[in-house]
């Protein structure tokens, strides 16, 4: 990779936490503040790759490439300033070679106990800078409040901001553009702040 290129891993080995959604919207989100990004499909379902071409038909085309990758490619060099990696669940393989070409891995899951709890396993296994992006939230809810509470008992760092539940959100791979304030401009402003620290 270029020296330039800043390089985010999106990972969490159960599925439905909203990994690629969440790499779509960052990706999404850091053109609209004027970043190259490009994001690797490291996901053998071909979700983003699906999103971009679903965005593309809808004639909306997304404003960065997705490109297909495996374990072997995903650490390629890129001319983007960013890269983002949607990576698979359970794949572990695939999981490793994603996370050992991130400069940061966001650890992306709900606020739903199995889901926190498969994200502390996942984290367990990582030996990189990482932070947590919590999804799906609900301000104001045990949930949420019980979520938080289980990362700063784990001692885990996190995303200042979170993404909130949208039913609008779950369509926008279809309608190929995010609902307004989906909260994926913040997390872009927090990583390209934390990048230029």
């Amino acid at each position: 990779m270029t020296t330039n290129t800043k390089t985010v891993a999106f990972v969490n080995l159960k599925g439905g936490v909203g990994k690629t959604t969440s790499a779509i919207g960052t990706a999404e989100a850091l053109a609209r503040l004027g970043h190259t990004v490009t994001v690797r499909d490291a996901d053998p379902s071909g979700a983003a790759t699906l999103w971009a071409h679903k965005a593309l038909s809808a004639g909306r085309p997304l404003p960065f490439g997705v490109e297909v990758v495996n374990r072997f490619t995903v650490a390629a060099p890129a001319e983007e300033e960013w890269v983002l990696i949607d990576t698979p669940p359970l794949q572990t393989d695939l999981v490793e070679a994603a996370v050992d070409a991130a400069d940061l891995v966001l650890l992306v899951t709900t606020t739903g106990p199995i889901d926190l709890e498969r994200m502390l396993e996942t984290i367990r296994q990582i030996n990189k800078p990482s932070s947590v992006l919590l999804t799906q939230t609900r301000y104001g809810t045990r949930s949420l409040r019980h979520a938080e509470e289980f990362l700063a008992e784990n001692g885990l760092a996190r995303c200042q901001e979170t993404i909130p539940y949208k039913e609008a959100m779950r369509l926008a791979s279809d309608e190929g553009r995010f609902p307004s304030a989906s909260g994926y401009g913040l997390i872009a402003k927090e990583l390209s702040d934390a990048f230029a620290a």
